[in-house]
């Protein structure tokens, strides 16, 4: 190619003078920079991808081969009747892989094999090294301790636990009160029903599935005396967790609330209605059935659910009504509750379906229907 080639009439050299020559104009200069600037950014966000994912990619690697290596081990130890004599990992990263893989199999086992796990986790001196991690600002590292400590159920760490009750992130909170409760149940709930009334960040699902963890003889002394005692605003709060208490205990409460219901939340009122209705006491009757006329739709729904597993064939009369409840569930449950009704013929519904002024109601009683709904 000769030397003297032009670019759209330009040689080469005043073409790339040209080029590399920044425009006079201040914007269009302005121009140049920031798109300078957007280009080298680009390529440095890039190759930062480019980096963490390479690094990401080997660290898995990594922790592949530590768990091929490492869980065939534990499965085999759980079989021994002792304890081997093996070198724990020393690396940071290792331990924390370790603590995982070991939490990880003890949800799998049961038993002697659980015993043994926790046998291993004692002889390879792993308890200094979790109580230290109790202490880590991660939060992941935290939750990892405190997993391990619930796994392990001694309540020889209760006091190196419990201050992470008050700890300001709910789920490092959730899992130290987890802990507490595989370590001892009723201790635990003793301290957990204030921390409960006063902390509206722990999410109810997880107390609720705390309190089935701990047992009804666990939770119903503690929770009945923070429902006498707690502020207005915190009952609420720890009536929804009166599922996982002993019906027959809470039941002179429920009917004290019930016979004030005027006066008490509507939270409240709901609570003490599954409570009766779980006990199922024929004598509670009449004051379920009072309850079908609170304005509150809520109190209806909860009513009518109680009244199901104590329903009469009389109950019939004091069903019918509410086949044109303003609620749908209102109306649902009313439905449900009529076919389920002792005794009550597919030909008495069928006359009550066709006797139904409000339209919403019947087709409620015919979906109860082609159902067969039953308590």
């Amino acid at each position: 190619m000769p030397s003297d080639l032009l670019l759209y009439g330009v040689p080469w050299p005043e073409w790339l003078q040209g080029a590399a020559s920044l425009p006079e104009d201040p914007v269009l200069r302005l121009a140049v920079y920031s798109a300078m600037a957007l280009g080298g950014l680009t390529l440095l966000v890039m190759a930062q991808v480019l980096v963490v994912s390479e690094l990401a990619a080997r660290r898995e690697r990594r922790q592949k081969a530590f768990v091929a290596e490492w869980r065939p081990r534990l499965v085999g130890w759980t079989l021994a009747e002792e304890a081997p004599a093996t070198t724990p990992p020393r690396r940071e990263r290792e331990v924390l892989w370790f603590l995982l893989l070991w939490a990880r199999l003890h949800r799998q086992l049961r038993g002697v094999a659980r015993e043994r796990l926790n046998a291993l986790f004692f002889s390879l001196d792993m308890t200094g090294v979790v109580l230290s991690m109790l202490d880590s600002r991660r939060a992941h590292r935290r939750l990892v301790a405190l997993a391990c400590l619930g796994h392990l159920g001694s309540d020889r760490f209760w006091s190196d636990v419990t201050p992470l009750l008050e700890a300001r992130n709910p789920l490092v909170a959730l899992a130290s009160a987890q802990a507490l409760v595989a370590m001892d149940p009723r201790r635990a709930m003793a301290r957990l029903v204030p921390l409960i009334a006063r902390r509206r960040d722990l999410a109810m699902p997880r107390l609720q599935a705390l309190c089935r963890q701990a047992g009804p003889a666990a939770v119903t002394p503690p929770l009945l005396e923070g429902l006498a005692t707690a502020a207005t605003p915190h009952r609420d709060r720890l009536a929804a967790l009166l599922g996982g208490a002993e019906p027959a205990r809470v039941a002179p409460w429920a009917r004290r609330c019930l016979a004030e219901r005027d006066t008490v939340s509507e939270a409240l009122c709901c609570a003490a209605l599954a409570c009766l209705g779980e006990l199922g006491d024929p004598r509670d009757h009449a004051l379920l059935s009072a309850c079908l006329v609170s304005d509150s739709p809520r109190v209806r729904f909860a009513a009518l659910r109680a009244l199901r597993r104590q329903a009469r064939r009389e109950d019939e009369a004091l069903l019918l009504p509410h086949l044109g409840d303003r609620d749908w569930w209102v109306r649902q449950a009313a439905a449900d509750s009529l076919v389920g009704l002792p005794g009550i013929p597919r030909e008495r519904l069928e006359a009550l379906c066709e006797a139904c002024e409000d339209r919403y109601g019947r087709d409620a009683l015919r979906r109860a229907m082609a159902e067969g709904a039953r308590p």
